[in-house]
């Protein structure tokens, strides 16, 4: 086959391939050597690996809000153990205060 009818396919087959890219199309029609259509699929390797990934970031986001709520649950009991501490400090002054003056 001469090298000029090669690259002249290979370049229809890019044209169809970034047409369909973005067609968004899962199916993309290509021309053979022949000239008849071949349709050349979207490999499904390919989708069960997108399915797997979206099934991993699913997961991520799931413990990513279980960590932030423990999270938050953990620092609201620090500042409730902060705010009793001050109260208690704020009993133990005054009392002091009562003694200091009587």
């Amino acid at each position: 086959m001469d090298v000029e009818v090669e690259i002249t396919i290979l370049k229809q087959r890019l044209e169809v391939l970034e047409a369909a890219a973005s067609a968004g199309a899962d199916e993309v029609a290509t021309s053979g050597d022949a000239g008849a259509p071949v349709v050349v699929q979207f490999s499904q390797e390919v989708a069960d690996e997108l399915e797997a990934l979206n099934v991993e970031i699913t997961g991520l986001r799931w413990h990513m809000r279980d960590y932030h709520a423990s999270s938050q649950a953990q620092l609201q009991q620090q500042l409730d153990d902060l705010r009793i501490g001050m109260c208690l400090l704020d009993c133990k002054l005054d009392e002091l205060l009562k003694r200091s003056t009587a």
